[in-house]
């Protein structure tokens, strides 16, 4: 009963929705919620797909997709405007590196904090970035690509190691 009256992931899917998410059980649900992001996005398609919301969200009918997903008082909430704010912000900047917030997140576990984990290499971002290349004797860098992440990704697993042990 717990498992179903908590939100899970991302997409925060209540537990008692987990055969519209894709899945068998509310325990398989909530394990691949904890296993990866991409889990996440997953189950947040499969259930806006089987309960019909994938429609009003691709037609941008932002009332309709948020009383469906949050219920008849969302606009107690403003939900519809949000989601309209927040597609027209992405809109005109186009979509989040996925680097960049691969590399906020290290960042952040690596206890450099990045500032918003938006995928957007924004001043923080790159302080922090500065700060952790400093702190490791690792030549600076100015932009975030492969080597950088593996740098990153690295130190995370060294991190991790140290911890364990």
């Amino acid at each position: 009963a717990a498992l179903q009256s908590a939100s899970w992931g991302l997409g925060q899917i209540m537990g008692m929705n987990f055969r519209s998410a894709g899945f068998n059980s509310v325990e398989d649900m909530t394990a691949a919620m904890s296993a990866s992001e991409d889990q996440q996005l997953l189950a947040m398609a499969n259930f806006l797909k089987s309960t019909g919301l994938a429609t009003p969200l691709q037609m941008h009918n932002w009332a309709a997709f948020a009383r469906g997903y949050n219920g008849p008082n969302f606009a107690i909430n403003r939900y519809d405007v949000k989601l309209n704010a927040e597609f027209q912000k992405f809109s005109a900047m186009g979509v989040p590196d996925l680097s960049v917030r691969a590399a906020q997140l290290y960042l952040t576990y690596l206890g450099f904090p990045p500032g918003t984990i938006d995928g957007v290499a924004g001043r923080h971002t790159l302080d922090a970035l500065a700060q952790f290349q400093a702190k490791n004797g690792i030549t600076p860098c100015t932009t975030i690509d492969d080597p950088c992440l593996a740098q990153l990704q690295a130190a995370l697993t060294a991190a991790r190691a140290a911890a364990a042990a």
